[in-house]
C-alpha cells in the first residue's frame, strides 16, 4: 500500500494570484514537488530551495508543473542545474506545451516525462 503526505511549503499572494509549492513524499523514496501558479523571478529562490531539499532526501523527484501557469527561463535553468547536483534523481512532468518548450529550447527535453501518478 502506498501512502503519502502532502505539506504546503509556501503560499504567496500577489496581484497575479497565488503561488504555492506542495511536497508529497511516497514510500520507496519517491517524492513530488507540485507547483501552483507562476514560476517567476519572485518565486525562483523558494522553488530552488524546495527542489534541492527534496532531492537531497529522496531517491527520485518529479517536478509536477501541471498546475503551473508560467515558467521563466531562470527557473528552467535552475531545474537543469539541480540535475548536475543530484544526477539521475529529477524528472519533470509538464503537460502544457509552453512549459515543455522552455525545457526543450534549453536542451533539457530528456528530463520530461509523459505520464505521472503521485
Amino acid at each position: 500500500m502506498l501512502t503519502s503526505t502532502a505539506t504546503m511549503e509556501r503560499s504567496l499572494r500577489d496581484d497575479e494570484g497565488v503561488f504555492r509549492l506542495e511536497t508529497v513524499r511516497n514510500h520507496g523514496g519517491h517524492s513530488t514537488l507540485r507547483v501552483f501558479g507562476e514560476l517567476d523571478m519572485s518565486t525562483r529562490a523558494e522553488f530552488v530551495h524546495s527542489l534541492d531539499r527534496l532531492a537531497s532526501t529522496s531517491e527520485q523527484v518529479v517536478v509536477d508543473l501541471s498546475e503551473a501557469s508560467f515558467m521563466y527561463s531562470g527557473v528552467a535553468n535552475a531545474i537543469i542545474d539541480a540535475t548536475y547536483v543530484h544526477p539521475g534523481k529529477i524528472a519533470v512532468f509538464a503537460p502544457a506545451r509552453s512549459m515543455r518548450m522552455v525545457l526543450d529550447v534549453l536542451g533539457a527535453g530528456e528530463l520530461l516525462i509523459d505520464t505521472f501518478r503521485s
